[in-house]
């Protein structure tokens, strides 16, 4: 065989094509008009080719468009079909949007959505367009929208470096990356610059407030190399697509995975954002892990919500989300990364070197055949100090009282024992409370064993004096013993704790998919999977099924709320193989919270759930359980079908 005789495509590659043609298929086609900044004639290129296609017989209509009062941009608008927007009153503003179910209705060949990362009215179904538009695709409808490069999630801590203003609206990289096709709109900075003064991007009189803070001749050269960039980026992942696919020689390289370490941080966000890019520029999947330790309990609310940000946003991002649990975070990271070939681990840079380790030392000296990258975050606001938590009297009572009974038993028999017995007695309440109470009570408990002792048996008697030095280092060591057994003990009780919730949810999971196989009829798999269920997170559940085009009811607990509404929710989640409700972005303010039960393939139900502090039961290990339920429900449910 000649190097120039053609090589046949991998089987991996052709299965993956065999795949996205399937999807494509149902699914309509994207197109964005991309730009750098506001202004460049986003709106005006997608409308002038919405009128082309038009005029080429091909049914097209207007979903939302913005033009700012561009009489130039107005004129095209004319003749082309435009659904009515839906007009909401909230807090005595009105608020229009799309009308998403008109145009679902009314299920054009082409729809033109503008401003994918607008956020949507509070009383609308989705939080952001772009997920509008999402349902839309999946409806089958091709969309035209526009977007500009600052609102890209992946962008946005480098926007925000280079202009100084925070972009609130963004879409996550992994829809733009959906797109089938990308149309640079370009403008040079001095045009754009013309433009804005003349009052054609926006009003006069916000025109120099503009120019001021964001339209800046350095901003936009730096915003337009940006967005050249990415629309390059796009082009080269489609040619390495099809270079892949027919088997053309190129310079492949081995497969990289990329992993960041999430902290409760205000920096966690941009450290996701860091790692994205890293892991695109490499065409690498990608894991953000996050190790709980006993600090987790410890909290505040803050510092969950950082967390929870941060890993939503990595899900978002296309990450695949670990929550481990352990007693030192380097170990069980370094530990993950070498049992899963990971290339490159992406952490915080230490804000400062102190005595001690810090968490970056430690991965480097586990890691030494994996590239670290150290990321600096720059906080926007000052980091609020942490509160002390409180402390309970009671406990620090009951170790007072513990060790004082002690040290009477003790005097009592003090003849009998010896001064080394006695020290071991006045060491067993301390190990017995920092069993039970903790560290700090035990700490107490030692400090106070040390003075009784030093008064009652040890000369001069009845006073704090120490006659000897060797007593002096005796209860530095005392103390200092009774410091390290609170910290192990403390650390043993939850490493405990952690065991017996883990244990307690894999047998739960383990036994629900032993039941499943076994299980004859779809009705014994609807009640294994709600009895299973409560046992690993109490909650009122309900499973709903696919019947004549619907969903319904086929089995809940007493207490699920079946109304109108979580219908229409339910059947959305169906149709849309995407969770909704309570805890995500479609329609937060449901009732419950709604998975749709997935195979490889197809949608075979939902599955509602209901908790009474989703705040606290919906966190990403939890939302890895109950979807991991779905699934399992959903392949039993197969089976079983496919008998019948």
């Amino acid at each position: 065989m000649t190097d120039i005789e053609p090589k046949r495509p991998e089987p991996e590659s052709l299965l993956a094509i065999a795949q996205q043609e399937e999807t494509a298929k149902k699914r309509g086609k994207l197109t964005i008009y991309f730009g750098a900044a506001p202004g460049v004639g986003k709106t005006y290129s997608m409308l002038s080719d919405a009128r082309m296609r038009k005029q080429e017989g091909i049914d097209v209509v207007v979903g939302y468009a913005e033009t700012h009062g561009r009489a130039e941009t107005e004129i095209l608008l004319e003749g082309l079909e435009i659904v009515p927007l839906v007009v909401t009153d909230y807090k005595g503003v009105r608020l229009s949007e799309m009308d998403l179910d008109g145009v679902l209705a009314r299920r054009p060949k082409i729809v033109l959505v503008d401003e994918l990362a607008h956020t949507n009215a509070p009383t609308s179904r989705n939080a952001k367009r772009y997920q509008d538009v999402e349902e839309l695709l999946n409806a089958g409808i091709d969309v035209y929208s526009t977007l500009n490069v600052q609102h890209l999630e992946s962008q946005n801590d480098i926007v925000f470096r280079i202009t100084g203003v925070r972009v609130s609206e963004t879409i996550p990289d992994t829809f733009f990356q959906l797109a089938d096709e990308i149309k640079l709109v370009d403008l040079p900075f001095e045009e754009l610059l013309k433009r804005l003064k003349e009052g054609k991007v926006y009003a006069k009189d916000m025109a120099e407030n503009a120019v001021k803070r964001f339209f800046k001749p350095g901003n936009l050269l730096a915003l337009r190399e940006m967005s050249l960039r990415l629309v390059a980026g796009s082009v080269d992942e489609k040619m390495l697509q099809y270079m892949r696919a027919h088997a053309i020689a190129g310079p492949w390289f081995a497969t990289e995975r990329v992993l960041v370490g999430v902290l409760a941080s205000p920096y966690a966000e941009q450290l996701v954002r860091s790692a994205f890019r890293i892991a695109s520029d490499m065409n690498a999947e990608w894991v953000a892990i996050y190790v709980e330790t006993a600090k987790h309990a410890q909290f505040s609310d803050k510092e969950r919500e950082w967390l929870k940000n941060a890993l939503d946003l990595a899900q978002k991002l296309g990450a695949h989300v670990v929550w481990v649990k352990g007693d030192d975070v380097a170990e069980e990271i370094a530990r993950y990364a070498q049992s899963h070939n990971v290339t490159k681990i992406v952490m915080g840079k230490p804000r400062r070197f102190g005595l001690f380790p810090t968490l970056a030392r430690k991965i480097l000296v586990r890691t030494k055949d994996i590239d670290v990258f150290l990321f600096a975050g720059k906080s926007e606001q000052p980091i609020p100090k942490k509160k002390i938590g409180m402390i309970s009297p009671l406990n620090f009572v009951i170790s007072a009282v513990a060790v004082i009974l002690g040290s009477l038993f003790g005097f009592l028999l003090r003849d009998i024992l010896g001064q080394i017995n006695l020290l071991f007695l006045m060491l067993l309440p301390v190990v017995i409370i920092a069993i039970f109470l903790g560290r700090g009570p035990s700490i107490f408990a030692a400090v106070l064993s040390v003075l009784i002792f030093d008064f009652l048996f040890i000369p001069p008697y009845f006073t704090f004096a120490v006659a000897d030095v060797r007593y002096f280092i005796s209860y530095l060591l005392f103390i200092a013993f009774a410091f390290l057994i609170s910290n192990l003990a403390s650390n043993l009780q939850y490493k405990v704790q952690q065991l017996q919730q883990s244990e307690s949810r894999n047998t739960t999971l383990y036994e629900l998919s032993h039941d499943l196989v076994t299980a004859q009829s779809i009705e014994q798999v609807l009640h294994l999977m709600i009895r299973h269920t409560r046992q690993i997170i109490p909650c009122d559940m309900a499973i709903l099924l696919p019947e004549a085009g619907q969903v319904l009811v086929k089995a809940s607990t007493d207490g699920f709320q079946i109304t109108p509404k979580e219908l229409g929710i339910a059947a959305w989640v169906w149709l849309n193989g995407e969770p909704a409700g309570m805890g995500t972005d479609t329609l937060p303010e449901a009732w419950a919270y709604y998975l749709p039960m997935k195979t490889t393939d197809t949608v075979k139900g939902v599955a509602g759930f209901h908790f009474d502090n989703p705040e606290q039961v919906l966190t990403p290990e939890n939302k890895v359980v109950l979807d991991t339920i779905a699934r399992l429900g959903a392949l039993a449910i197969e089976r079983i079908g496919g008998k019948e």
